[in-house]
Order: structure tokens, then C-alpha cells, then sequence
């Protein structure tokens, strides 16, 4: 574990890095030793589920820096630990700690309620359980925009939701909308620090109508720029099983009527823009002109992993996991031992354009890959990304 920390360290330095149940198939991978890299998304590269990959490779290199490394669906990972206390795990609601006196619970902190450090779910992964694309229709979107970090209220953030095109370019503007503290439908949030709560926070409410189920879409938010940083989210789908229909009910005058479908919006300070980097280990910060890409890594189910490793291509300046405080996420440098059990992980300075993403676990005693997405990297922007396995456009025909 100590050299795979020293290699992590000095990676971060010369800047090298670059959103059904059953049991887990056994590797389709085989006959290369870990660290192989001569092969991608294919036979014999040491990670299982990844052999469907077929989308052309950003780095053309064929073969990662380092024994340390293992290539899967065109991306550099550092390989997962061995060690069992380091196998990748889906985290219990239970294992979150609880701040003044707020339970964790699925809805809120994509836990699983039932156990802790259970196995992921990666049946989405396995051919002969993809997931399958259903019927598109026409919904309202609607919900508050969450403020990672810290932040003031979340009032006057424009949410544009496009349709995503090739390699996760901007398709058309399907939508917009200004999310409002002022609406019956805001919600406030506590601030906590030390278990204790220490002010609160509002989060405006929005809604556009027209917007397709069961398509790839991208979800902009934007404000004045004096205090917030444009994020764009990535890999978000509104599926058909989770759309609201009828009357809205009581309690929130605002709230639009079926069909419809629930989806909280983010967005990020201009001041944890700055301060995070620094907080990473970059003392000017994040290069003018460049980007950061951050997220997590959840199992087919949208449950969070831990021990999970990331790469990015093009390589990130610096690639940093999280704390385990939901309420005061931060990075920290010297963990090498992948994402903890927030999943979260942040490549801070990436240059502008095209970034593949991919992420791998141990999983009972083989890698095995938790999926993988392309996403566009924009100026002086977050692009946020969560994997949740396989999504029904990346399986091919």
C-alpha cells in the first residue's frame, strides 16, 4: 500500500492522471497480468465488463506509464488495492455518520438502507442484463438546486437542460428555467458543522416542461458569476419507472402537475472553485481556461461505492477522493486507496474539450469496471459526473 501511495503522490506531481439484483459473472477478462496494458475494452486486458467498449480511444498510446496502472475502456486507472479491506463496496446508509440528528437515508445519500459493505450490483454491466432503452415521453422537470460545499442560497440559477450529443457535446436547448427561493416549493437546508447546526440555507425551486424521458441529457446551471462557477452535469436520464403522475397535492403550490419527474440541479461557489484546488495540492489553483471534472461512482442500482479508482484522459494536474463527512466534504491528497464512502472523486485542471472517464473495483478477487462515460470539459467550468454502470446508449448494437 505504501508504494502504491508513493506512485500516487509523484503521479500528482508531474501531473500524470489524466449520473435487477443477482450475483456477479465471473471475469470475461482473462490470461494478462495486471498492469497490462497492451489491450482496451476487449480480451485480455485484466478487467472484467469492460470487453463492450467500443468508442475510439483519446489516447491513442495503447499502453499506460506504469505497472501500477491498469487500461480499461481507453482510460489509465491506478490498480485497486488487493488488500480485502480495500475490496469495492456498496455503502450502507449506516456506515454515514449522522449530524445533528439527521438520519441518512437512500432518497438523500444514495446509501444502501439494508446493509453495509455489501457487494456492488453490476448486473448492468453483464450481456444478458444491460440495461434496455424504454419509450421516450414528454415530462416536467422539476426540483431545487443543491449547493455543493459552501455557498450562499441558491437563488437566480438558471437550469438549462440539453439533449447530449456526440462524444457529450451540447445538443439542442430542449429547456429553461430560473430556480427562485422565492417559490412555495424552496426548500431550506441546515448547515452543520460539528454536529451542530449553525445557519441554514435556501434552495430555489424550478420546472420546465417538455423535456424526454429515457434520453441522454446534459443539465447546465448557471448565476451571477461574481459568486457561482457554470457546472455542467452529465449522465442524466429520466426513466420511465420513476415518473410522477396525477395531481401534485398539497404543501407546494408550484409543484407541476403529471407527468413529471423529479431532479435536484447543482452548482458549486466561485469560492470552492478556487479553494478546493488549493485544498488538493495546487497552490495557483485551477489554470485560466481550463476545467475540473468531479462526481461519483455508484453500482446499477445508484447506490455509492467506496474503494473505487478513477482515471481521466486528459490527465488531470491533480485527481483527489473525498472525506467521509457528507456535511463538509474535503479532499484529501493522501488518499490513494480510491473513493471513500461519499464515492467522490475530483480531476481538477483539465484541459478544455473531449475527457473520457472510467472507473474500476475489485470486486471478488478479479477488477472488474464500474463504468465509464465521455463528457466535454468547458473553461473555467465543473463538469459533474456520476457512473451508474452501463447506460442503454453505450451498449453496442
Amino acid at each position: 500500500m505504501q508504494n502504491r501511495l508513493v506512485f500516487l503522490v509523484l503521479s500528482l506531481l508531474v501531473g500524470a492522471f489524466g449520473p435487477g439484483c443477482g450475483d456477479d459473472a465471473p471475469a470475461t477478462d482473462s490470461g494478462t497480468p495486471p498492469g497490462d496494458s497492451s489491450t482496451d475494452g476487449g480480451t485480455d486486458n485484466g478487467v472484467a465488463y469492460d470487453d463492450i467498449f467500443s468508442e475510439p480511444c483519446l489516447d491513442t498510446s495503447g499502453a499506460c506509464r506504469s505497472s501500477f496502472e491498469m487500461r480499461s475502456a481507453c482510460v489509465c486507472t491506478i490498480e485497486p488495492d488487493p488488500d480485502p479491506i480495500f475490496v469495492t463496496n456498496r455503502v450502507g446508509c449506516s456506515q454515514l455518520p449522522e449530524e445533528a440528528a439527521m438520519p441518512r437515508t437512500p432518497e438523500d445519500d444514495d446509501c444502501d438502507p439494508t446493509a453495509a459493505d455489501a457487494a456492488p450490483n453490476l448486473t448492468c454491466m453483464m450481456p444478458g442484463s444491460f440495461n434496455t432503452r424504454g419509450e421516450a415521453q414528454m415530462v416536467t422537470i422539476f426540483g431545487v438546486v443543491d449547493v455543493f460545499g459552501n455557498g450562499a442560497d441558491a437563488d437566480s440559477i438558471l437550469v438549462e437542460v440539453y439533449e447530449e450529443g456526440p462524444d457529450g457535446v451540447l445538443g439542442p436547448l430542449l429547456g429553461s428555467a430560473t430556480a427562485t427561493i422565492d417559490s412555495a416549493c424552496s426548500e431550506t437546508e441546515d448547515l452543520i458543522d460539528n454536529d451542530l447546526v449553525v445557519g441554514t440555507r435556501k434552495l430555489g425551486f424550478y420546472s420546465i416542461e417538455n423535456i424526454p424521458t429515457e434520453t441522454p441529457l446534459i443539465v447546465k446551471t448557471s448565476g451571477a458569476p461574481d459568486f457561482w462557477r457554470d457546472l455542467y452535469s452529465y449522465n442524466v436520464q429520466l426513466l420511465n419507472d420513476t415518473v410522477e403522475t396525477g395531481a401534485a397535492g398539497d404543501g407546494c403550490a408550484d409543484m407541476p402537475a403529471g407527468p413529471r419527474h423529479a431532479y435536484d440541479a447543482s452548482t458549486l461557489s466561485r469560492s470552492d472553485y478556487n479553494s478546493i484546488p488549493l485544498t488538493a495540492g495546487l497552490p495557483s489553483g485551477i489554470t485560466p481556461g481550463n476545467g475540473a471534472v468531479a462526481g461519483e461512482i455508484h453500482d446499477c442500482t445508484d447506490t455509492r461505492l467506496e474503494f473505487a479508482q478513477v482515471g481521466v484522459f486528459p490527465a488531470a494536474e491533480t485527481l483527489v477522493y473525498f472525506n467521509d463527512n457528507p456535511s463538509n466534504p474535503l479532499p484529501v491528497v493522501s488518499r490513494g486507496e480510491g473513493t471513500s464512502l461519499l464515492g467522490l472523486f475530483a480531476a481538477l485542471d483539465v484541459p478544455p474539450g473531449t475527457a473520457q472517464v472510467a472507473a474500476i473495483g475489485a470486486v471478488d478477487g478479479q477488477t472488474v469496471s464500474l463504468g465509464w462515460y465521455t463528457v466535454q470539459v468547458f473553461p473555467n467550468s465543473i463538469t459533474a459526473l456520476t457512473l451508474r454502470g452501463l447506460r442503454p446508449q453505450q451498449i453496442a448494437e
